[in-house]
This record gives structure tokens, sequence and C-alpha cells, in this order.
């Protein structure tokens, strides 16, 4: 081969390899022209984009409610925290509510600006914590912020409706709980009231209040029975040194004090202490002495004549000796025998009063037990009368109670929470990004160059073995 044809195809050679160059430098050129025409694109024709934040917080306490009515029942409420359990979280709840097209479109009428103008937020739930963090774009600062503040007035005035709902659907549970309880609780009391109003036993109280009554008589008896057993050894010790009876006490006091009585008593006396004297001078028939004997028995029939009339029966010389108080002889030994006859009466008096109490006070004792066996078996009814009444009455009255606690806790079903931070007024676009934007088509470049060289540089190494391949 002539030095000719070996400087042709080194010419040819170099003309191939300095028009590759020109294709892969016109390729990087109009490469990076597009990336770099598409950044300036982006950062001129796509309008900046401003976001608003804001971040909402849930208390996570405990509340409860207790309400006790004594005598009746008590009513409890409890609210426990839905973040100690596993199976639900109220932000998720939360987060779905805040994205339905309801509360956007609400919130973008009230800006009147369409759905799609008005965009929907982004929602970040921050893990172990009761946080919840919002983001809603505007073309401008003021209208982020704008949009962000009404959205989030929209959302707590459709959470606040929602726990109206829940609460009312909960309240007319509860109010037909209520209606159905009054209704047991007035059938209840009406039967209540019906057997009070036809029996005799109308309250516990009352058997308490006979048994009461009964142990009072029962210790009033004992106290009358000691009362007259004393009354009766008194009597009965009287009586035996008296050697009278309280009859023949009460009838020596009638002779004691009718003066004619006491008149025939006297003349008898002083006729038979007149034949005496005559009967110790002169014999029995004498004269004087039989005259004497006549006026003491005419004297002494007058006095038997007026005993039997003012004691109701005859009597016997003997018995008005016995009965006579002022056989004493003195007037001091007379008087004391008096007090005595009118001891041994009252004693007898006091006995006959005490007997019959102690008698009336035992008849009473089982009129009052004979009562209270018949109220007893009575109680039973009324008891289960009272019980059922009661019953109702807590039912009704918890049922109230948790009424009036439901519709003071309406946060139960949809917890309050806090603004922890209104929306912001953003400093700065979000979107586009000038630095982000601008180090994208940095990097494509790189790329793109990078790849380019090593394009040329792989064919430009297949190109010279070739050559190689031809000249040998």
């Amino acid at each position: 081969m002539s030095d000719f044809t070996v400087i042709r195809r080194s010419s040819s050679s170099l003309t191939k390899i300095v028009k590759n160059r020109k294709s892969y430098f016109l390729l990087w050129l109009l490469s990076n022209a597009i990336i770099w025409s598409l950044a300036l694109l982006v950062l001129k024709k796509i309008p900046a984009s401003y976001t608003s934040e804001w971040t909402i917080a849930f208390p996570g306490a405990k509340t409860s409610s207790n309400v006790n009515l004594p005598g009746i029942g008590q009513a409890s409420t409890y609210s426990d925290s839905n973040f100690n359990t596993q199976s639900s979280d109220p932000r998720e709840n939360y987060k779905f509510i805040a994205l339905t097209d309801e509360v956007i479109k609400t919130a973008a009428n009230q800006l009147n600006i369409s759905i799609e103008d008005f965009g929907k937020p982004q929602i970040k739930i921050l893990d172990n914590t009761t946080f919840m963090q919002f983001r809603l774009a505007g073309n401008t600062p003021q209208q982020a912020q704008q949009k962000a503040i009404v959205f989030q007035r929209v959302l707590e005035a459709k959470l606040e409706e929602l726990r109206k709902v829940e609460t009312s659907k909960e309240n007319s549970s509860l109010e037909a709980s209520l209606n159905n309880a009054g209704k047991k609780l007035q059938a209840a009391q009406r039967q209540l009231y019906e057997y009070k109003a036809n029996s005799p036993l109308i309250s516990s109280d009352q058997l308490r209040d006979l048994s009461v009554n009964v142990e009072g008589l029962r210790r009033q008896r004992s106290e009358t029975l000691a009362q007259l057993k004393q009354v009766s050894t008194k009597f009965t010790q009287l009586s035996a040194s008296l050697g009278l009876s309280a009859q023949d006490a009460v009838d020596a006091l009638v002779l004691q004090s009718n003066p004619l009585f006491q008149r025939y008593l006297g003349d008898y006396s002083t006729t038979s202490g007149q034949l005496a004297s005559l009967s110790a001078k002169y014999m029995p028939t004498h004269p004087a002495v039989i005259t004497k004997q006549m006026e003491k028995d005419a004297a002494n029939a007058a006095l038997l004549k007026q005993a039997q009339s003012l004691l109701g029966r005859p009597v016997s010389q003997v018995a008005i000796e016995q009965l006579n108080i002022n056989s004493g002889g003195s007037l001091g030994a007379s008087s004391e025998r008096a007090v005595f006859f009118q001891q041994l009466i009252s004693l007898q008096t006091d006995q006959q009063g005490l007997q019959a109490q102690a008698q009336e006070l035992a008849q009473q004792i089982k009129q009052l037990e004979s009562r209270i066996t018949y109220l007893s078996q009575k109680e039973s009814q009324l008891d289960n009368l009272q019980r059922n009444t009661k019953i109702a009455e807590a039912v009704f009255s918890s049922t109230l109670t948790k009424l009036d606690l439901g519709k003071s806790n309406i946060s139960v079903y949809y917890p309050q929470f806090v603004l922890l931070s209104p929306p912001n007024l953003p400093a700065e676009s979000s979107s586009p990004k000038t630095l982000l934007v601008l180090f994208g088509a940095v990097v494509g470049s790189f790329f793109l160059t990078t790849g380019v060289g090593f394009l040329w540089f792989n064919n430009h190494k297949s190109q010279n073995k070739s050559t190689d391949i031809r000249e040998l």
C-alpha cells in the first residue's frame, strides 16, 4: 500500500472524528438549551404559590361527671380520651371530614371562588403527639391566609354541626327512655297510692310505731303489776293488823260520819254504863235495873236500826262494837284508828285501780299484737309496691340526669381542639422554588454533559479500533 493511500485514509478518519465531535457538541448544546429553557420557562410562566400553615391540638385528659341522688340513685358520665385506643384516632376522622367536598365547597363559596381555585388542604398528623398540621396554598400571601382562616372556620362549624346531630340522636334516645321511665313511675306511684287508699297499712313506719307502742305498754304493765303487788302487800298487812276488811273500814267511816247514829251510839253507851252501875248495886229484879235494861234495849234497837239503814244490811251489836272507831277510848287513839281505816280504804282503792289498769293494758297489748299480725301480712305487698316505686324513681332520675349531663357534654363524640398556631401570613412563595429549579437545571446539565461525553468517548474508541484493523 502506497503512502498516498495511507495519508488519504488518515485524512478521512480525521474528518469523521471532527464530524462526530460536532454532532455530540450540537447534541449537548441542544439538550442543555432545552433544560435551561424549561427551567427559565418554569420560573417565568408558572405563577408563584404561597402556603399558609396552622396547627391544632387535641386535649388528652379524661373528663367525668357524677351525680348522687340520696335515697334514689346516681348518674354518671365518663369521657375517655380516644388517643388511648389502638383502633381509632379522632384526628383521622377530622382529616377525612376536612377533605370532604362539602367542607371545601362551603369554604370556596364563602370566598366566591371555584373549588378548583380553592384547592385541597394538605393535612399531616404528627406521630406521638396530639397535633394536626394544615397547609393551604394561595396565589398571594393574603389569599393563602384568608383561605386558611375561612377553611378553619368552616371546619369548626361542620364539627359543631356534627356534634349537635350526634347529641340530638343521643338525646332523642334518652328522651324516649325518659318518657318510658316516666310512664312506669306514674304506674308504680298510682298502684302505691291506690293500695294506701284502700289498705289500713300506708307506711312501714306504722308497724314500727305499733311495735314501739306495744313495748311501751308492756313496760307500763310491768310497772303497774309491780305497784299492784306493793299496794296489795300493804293492804294485806294493814287489814290483818286491824282485823277488818276494806268494806268494814268503809262501813265504820259511814257510821262515824252519821250524827244520828253517833247519838244513838252515845245513848247506848251511856245507858249501858248506867245499867252496869245499877247492876252492881241491885239485883236484876230491881225496878231500877229493869227500867234501865229496857232503856238499853230501846237504845240498842234504835242503834241497830240506824246502822242497818245506813249500811243496807243487818248488823249485830258485836259488829257495831268492832266498827266503832271510838272504841279505843282516848281521842288520840280514835283519830289514829280513823287514819288507819282511811289508809285501808285508800289501799283497796289503789289496788282496784291498779288491777283495772293492768287488765286494760293487757287488753290493749293483745289488740295491738293482733293488729301487728294483721298489718304484717299486708307489709310484704306494700314493700313490693314501694320498692317498685323507688326503682322507677331511680331509673327516671338517672335518665333525666344523664340527659342533662349529655346536653352539657356535647364534645364526647367529636372532641374539642385548640388552635395551637393560627394560619400564618407566608413571607415567601412555596412554589416554584427558584433555587430548587436552578439546582435541578444544573444537575440535569451535569448529567447530560457526562452522558454525552461518555457516548462520544465510547464511539471514538470504537472508531479507532476499526481503523487499526483495516490498516492491518
